[in-house]
């Protein structure tokens, strides 16, 4: 079922939005003229949930920024 290649998609550290732009995504891509959407979202959703993917691709992590003290204006 689709609703099991979602969890499993999910299961491998993406949240809800990026699975969403991810299958859009794979979808444009990898569409065949003729078939089912419903196909092709299968598959990008089998894709996504048995690829290993590295944790630190997902969400870059922000560069840390110093903090400088602050003086007052007058």
């Amino acid at each position: 079922m689709r609703s099991d290649k979602i969890h499993r998609a999910l299961a491998q550290g993406m949240n809800r939005f990026e699975v969403c732009q991810l299958v859009s995504k794979g979808v444009k891509a990898t569409h065949k003229t003729g078939g089912r959407f419903e196909d092709s979202i299968n598959d990008v959703l089998q894709y996504l949930g048995t690829h290993v993917t590295l944790l630190e691709n997902l969400h870059p992590a922000a560069p840390q920024v110093s903090v400088k003290s602050l003086k007052p204006a007058a």
